[in-house]
């Protein structure tokens, strides 16, 4: 069923700021073996040391430590003492964007929610702790045009919980903290950080957070409002 359009009204929140991963899109620890798999392949690396130091590098790619893919990749390859001749590290590169390219696929009414939301004159913003590939491939995706302003924590090296995200992206969108709704996932305590700056904080719940133990410990305690589907936001910014 489509979802029911409303018109232009005055609201308590003019801003509304999304996380991506496990809020706008599915959360890649579903299908991200499957892709070390096929880099690993890519690569002729041994795949136990490989694993071991991409795995103890995430905070690095996340906070911008490289920027580009190749730079991530040739960082590990150099710890293990391989280095990759360029037509191997070209195959590696893409396996690595063609994945995460097919994980920035839209969630159901993910994408009308936020062509309401624009319709409606709200300011939509974006919150993510990511790796480098989300930002070189987020002009390409759906959602590009859709959005005011997207911050990741790889670009402007800077991540959640650091309030200094949350003020960035309220000063992109041009809206005070207060007026801002922020929809999340409670990944690292993102949903406690942003209220505390003055956003009104409102978990996204979904299935994988009973799943994620620490990582998701927030979502599990959170006492806060709630939503279970995308579509109530347009509720929220109503009310």
């Amino acid at each position: 069923m489509p979802l029911r359009q409303f018109e232009k009204k005055s609201s308590a929140f003019s801003g509304v700021i999304f996380d991506l991963f496990g809020t706008l899109v599915d959360d890649f620890v579903t299908w991200i073996g499957q892709m070390q798999s096929e880099l690993i392949a890519a690569l002729a690396v041994p795949s136990e040391s490989f694993t071991e130091i991409w795995r103890q590098t995430a905070a690095m790619r996340t906070i911008g430590a490289f920027q580009t893919v190749e730079a991530s990749i040739d960082y590990v390859c150099g710890i293990i003492g391989i280095q990759v001749p360029a037509e191997q590290m070209a195959k590696a590169v893409e396996i690595r964007l063609q994945n995460i390219r097919r994980g920035l696929n839209p969630r159901a009414d993910v994408l009308e929610t936020l062509t309401q939301l624009k319709s409606a004159g709200h300011k939509i913003g974006l919150v993510s702790n990511c790796s480098i590939e989300i930002p070189i491939l987020w002009p390409e995706t759906e959602f590009a045009d859709l959005f005011d302003s997207a911050i990741f924590s790889s670009r402007e090296r800077l991540k959640k919980p650091d309030p200094r995200i949350y003020q960035l992206t309220c000063q992109r969108l041009g809206v005070e903290p207060a007026a801002c709704i922020y929809i999340a996932d409670g990944e690292n305590h993102e949903l406690a950080a942003a209220a505390k700056l003055g956003l009104h904080a409102v978990l996204f719940r979904n299935l994988s957070q009973y799943n994620r133990g620490e990582l998701l410990r927030e979502a599990m305690e959170w006492q806060g409002d709630s939503i279970t589907s995308v579509t109530e936001v347009l509720q929220r910014v109503r009310d």
